[in-house]
């Protein structure tokens, strides 16, 4: 898997375009990377762009992603907006996953609708 963090002053937000497979260990490298980027902005607002990559996440990994994230730096103050090509039940079952754990957390299909969402209050 692949990626590249932007962060966008004008809306205090980060932008992570990703793309070949997402696997966990993949995730946990990303994420210390947008952790680092967070810490130096002070930006709690992530877009997380999986729409040209392919979500090779088991539901047991899905499952245990908000307790993995936590461990490396995942904050219950972010908003994320995480975007998928074809929401699926998987992507339905993870964003429950997290909304149940207290994570300020939705799935788009749409960049734009995930953007509106993201900058909303």
């Amino acid at each position: 898997m692949n990626w590249q963090i932007t962060y966008i002053a004008d809306e205090n937000l980060i932008y992570v375009k990703t793309s070949g497979v997402v696997t966990s260990e993949a995730a946990n490298s990303m994420l210390k990377e947008i952790v680092e980027v967070a810490v130096c902005h002070q930006c709690d607002r992530q877009i997380i762009d999986h729409s040209g990559a392919d979500f090779a996440l088991r539901l047991f990994e899905l499952y245990e992603r908000p307790s993995i994230n936590v461990r490396i730096g995942l904050s219950h103050k972010w908003k994320i907006a995480m975007i998928f090509s074809e929401l699926t039940q998987n992507t339905f079952f993870m964003e429950t996953v997290f909304r149940n754990r207290g994570y300020n957390f939705r799935q788009f299909d749409n960049l734009e609708k995930a953007r509106t969402w993201i900058l909303s209050e």
